[in-house]
């Protein structure tokens, strides 16, 4: 499997960067917007609690997007971890991506339910900041739910995510410093808070994210296992920089199928926060640390 993901990437390069065909590489998927949390930095649409989707339009879903050229899958919601279909759960969309032929199947979680048993590839656990900001964000004793599911899931490829707002911006290094503690955890991700209508007010100022960048690289170069690259992380200091979001196809709970991130329907992606933008822009323009922290995160070297 890794000689074939190994042909296929420079195939992918090809034919989708040289010859602008554009294939994405990557889907995200979100099958349900059922949420056991209500997130403070959450658009009400996140968690309406209305879309489960069946097994059978998810399969017809991934068909589509290995057929589109992805050969990741990011199993998203709301909280993927509720998704269930009569007697089917998450492992079984698992199983079925990988059947499909996807190289790489993602799930990423809350953390509130336990996740030992879990088939992903790779398992990302949203966290933002210490235990005090966590339950600030995401509610009471939710901090300590998912540090417990953590460190008893025995997953080999568990990494941790930070959505970096107003209301967590103080404790970045903790976060980090957090991954670096724990031995269950392989990495950390950094992003920011995206403006979506809504929720505007929770989004850093330029200054801000300009300031917050410069202490994640600093942590980087000490040798904290940061995930984004270097090269990436400058990149987002860019207000308006190119987004190249064909990359990724996005399949919505309510079924919308798009050629890109959604965030650009709702005209934010000058102020994108999301820090794979950078990454991916780096990976097109061939930028060596992005692309050896591209293939750990995707092909496991």
């Amino acid at each position: 499997m890794m000689l074939k993901q190994l042909f296929y990437l420079p195939w992918w390069f090809l034919t989708s960067c040289i010859l602008k065909q554009h294939y994405p590489l990557q889907t995200v998927l979100f099958v349900t917007d059922y949420c056991n949390l209500s997130c403070k930095h959450c658009t009400e649409s996140g968690h309406a609690g209305t879309v489960m989707k069946s097994f059978a339009q998810i399969k017809q879903e991934l068909v589509y997007s290995f057929e589109k050229g992805a050969r990741f899958v990011d199993l998203e919601g709301g909280e993927p971890m509720l998704w269930q279909d009569g007697a089917c759960g998450i492992n079984d969309l698992v199983r079925l991506a990988k059947q499909i032929g996807f190289y790489s199947v993602t799930v990423t979680t809350n953390g509130q339910i336990p996740f030992f048993d879990n088939e992903a590839d790779s398992i990302w656990v949203s966290v933002d900041g210490d235990k005090a900001s966590h339950d600030s964000i995401r509610g009471e004793g939710s901090f300590d739910t998912l540090d417990r599911n953590i460190r008893g899931s025995g997953h080999k490829d568990l990494s941790i995510n930070m959505t970096i707002n107003r209301l967590n911006q103080g404790v970045v290094k903790e976060t980090i410093k957090y991954a670096q503690d724990n031995p269950s955890v392989k990495s950390i991700s950094l992003n920011f808070h995206t403006p979506y209508p809504g929720v505007e007010v929770l989004a850093l100022s330029w200054d801000e994210r300009c300031r917050v960048i410069d202490e994640i690289i600093d942590m980087k170069r000490k040798g904290y296992k940061v995930m984004n690259s270097r090269s990436g992380l400058e990149v987002m200091k860019c207000r308006g920089f190119k987004k190249d979001c064909w990359l990724s196809s996005f399949i919505l709970a309510d079924g919308t199928r798009l050629d890109g991130c959604p965030g650009k329907m709702l005209s934010v992606c000058d102020d994108c926060g999301f820090c794979m933008a950078g990454e991916t822009y780096c990976v097109l323009r061939l930028k060596p640390d992005t692309i050896i922290s591209a293939l750990k995160l995707r092909v496991g070297l």
